[in-house]
C-alpha cells in the first residue's frame, strides 16, 4: 500500500469562484430541504472557503468580487428564512 499526496486545491481566479458556486448550490440545496444540520455544516465550510479565495486572490479582487457576490444572496436568504422561523414559532 503507497501513500500518495495530492496538491492543495488552487482557488486562483476561476477556480475560487467555482468552488464557492458548489458550496452555495449545496447551501442553497440544504436551505431548500431545511436540513439544519448540513446548513450549519456548510456554513463552516463556506468560512474557510471564503478566507482562502480571499488570500489566493489579493490581486484579483474581481474574482474574490464574483464569488461573494453570489454568496451574499443565499446568506440573505437564510437569514429571511430564519425570520419566518422565529415569527412562526412566536405565532404557535
Amino acid at each position: 500500500m503507497a501513500i500518495q499526496l495530492i496538491s492543495s486545491p488552487d482557488y486562483r481566479g476561476n477556480a475560487g469562484v467555482v468552488a464557492m458556486r458548489s458550496v452555495q448550490q449545496a447551501l442553497t440545496a440544504a436551505l431548500d430541504a431545511e436540513d439544519w444540520e448540513k446548513v450549519r455544516h456548510l456554513d463552516r465550510i463556506c468560512i474557510l472557503l471564503i478566507d482562502r479565495v480571499i488570500a489566493s486572490n489579493r490581486d484579483d479582487k474581481a474574482a474574490v468580487i464574483d464569488a461573494l457576490s453570489e454568496l451574499k444572496g443565499v446568506y440573505a436568504g437564510l437569514i429571511a428564512q430564519c425570520q419566518r422561523e422565529v415569527t412562526f414559532l412566536h405565532a404557535t
